[in-house]
């Protein structure tokens, strides 16, 4: 029965770990999109298109 607690409690740990991780990947992934577009459009930008 103990077994099966401490299983129980493995798993709850290990599934907030992996969401808290990928949570961090998916920002990091967006904040380096942004960057990349805005760099991308920032010549555009000095010289009145958009």
């Amino acid at each position: 029965m103990k077994k099966t607690a401490e299983n129980k409690g493995f798993y709850t740990i290990m599934g907030a770990l992996i969401l808290v991780i990928a949570s961090t990947a998916f920002f990091v992934y967006k904040l380096m999109s942004n960057k990349a577009y805005y760099e991308r459009w920032k010549d555009y930008d000095e010289c009145g298109i958009v």
